[in-house]
């Protein structure tokens, strides 16, 4: 059993829901109140180390107020000579992980992450596949063992990061196994994850929103000539194919792969994510569930039960916004230091930049 498995036994529907998805009840004051204390608690832990010292300029500030005014806003470049070397002397404490981005020109940009971290992480995950299941505040429809259809990239990139400490603190069924899949090329792993989900079904797929376009579009056009393998030749794949193509035939269509997976969620991320949507929906037949991500805290922001907006995690990050008209000037003159606004602060309908 896994750390997180216990509460599945333990507590109600009402008790889970608190304890995965009560921040979505918060007022702005105690959304704030928790933003308050885990910067408090950041800057204590990184103050003393050599990385932090340099950054903050030598200075130990106590409160919101005076790390805003007396730390300026940093960049990846600020930290690259040490983060892509994963030079570990010059950090708080030794990382759980290290992480990349997908990258750019060639090159990633590399992410520590440490194990008390990692645990808030690995509870956002269940506030997103909670919401992402259900339609209904306050349902819990999923558990221990469910089966995960996972079309991303391995370790050590974000999202195989993420999965696979995932997998150490909640009980699913990855399809392809982690255990085996690792060391495959990408393409024949999505393979041997579809061949599994083909005899043993799926309960949530996640993919980024583009390749499951692709793949929709691709299985679309391979089925109209689809012949079975040997390896299609067990009974509950065959009978899976069986009644997907009885499905697809009565509605006068070629099958899609909603006929032979139909799953409670699709957990999608990218930023174009908007503009496939429908397209998903037709090739999956769910609505895709979206979050907000990043290399550098994982999931920032989930959308809640209704699948509209994004909800900012509270603990996740210490978060800044920079209106529109700083972010101009500051692309106009990089020496330039834009103001920020905190969460309790945001006028609804202006635009912003995270920090």
């Amino acid at each position: 059993m896994h750390p997180e498995d216990k509460y599945f036994q333990s507590l109600t529907q009402a008790e889970l829901w608190r304890r995965y998805c009560g921040f979505l009840d918060f007022s702005v004051e105690e959304f704030m109140a928790v933003q308050e204390q885990l910067l408090l608690d950041q800057l204590e832990r990184v103050r003393n180390s050599p990385l932090g010292q340099q950054i903050m300029g030598g200075r130990k500030p106590a409160s919101v107020a005076e790390f805003r005014s007396q730390v300026p806003l940093t960049t990846y470049d600020d930290y690259e000579p040490y983060l892509s070397e994963r030079r570990e002397d010059v950090l708080a404490c030794t990382p759980a992980l290290w992480c990349h981005s997908s990258g750019r020109m060639g090159r990633f940009k590399w992410f520590p992450h440490s194990a008390e971290f990692m645990e808030r992480v690995n509870k956002s995950c269940l506030s997103a596949l909670t919401l992402a299941c259900t339609r209904e505040k306050g349902r819990v429809n999923f558990g221990p063992g469910f089966k995960f259809l996972l079309v991303l990239p391995p370790a050590p990139y974000t999202s195989g990061c993420l999965f696979d400490t995932f997998a150490q603190h909640f009980t699913f069924q990855a399809m392809p196994p982690q255990d085996g899949g690792k060391d495959l090329p990408f393409q024949q792993r999505v393979a041997a994850g579809f061949q599994t989900a083909l005899r043993d079904g799926v309960d949530v797929i996640g993919a980024i929103a583009s390749v499951l376009v692709k793949m929709g579009e691709q299985f679309e056009e391979q089925t109209r000539s689809m012949k079975l393998s040997p390896s299609m030749l067990h009974p509950a794949i065959v009978s899976r194919l069986v009644r997907a193509r009885l499905g697809a035939w009565r509605e006068g269509r070629p099958m899609l792969p909603r006929d032979l997976w139909p799953s409670r969620a699709i957990a999608t991320g990218g930023v174009d994510t908007a503009i496939y949507k429908q397209a998903i929906e037709r090739y999956w037949g769910s609505e895709p569930y979206e979050f907000y991500t990043c290399a550098e805290g994982f999931l920032v922001a989930i959308q809640g039960w209704n699948k509209k907006g994004l909800y900012f995690l509270p603990d996740i990050a210490f978060y800044e916004f920079i209106p529109a008209d700083e972010v101009e000037r500051w692309q106009a003159d990089t020496s330039y230091q834009p103001a920020t606004v905190l969460y309790d602060e945001l006028e609804e309908g202006k635009l912003y930049e995270v920090v």
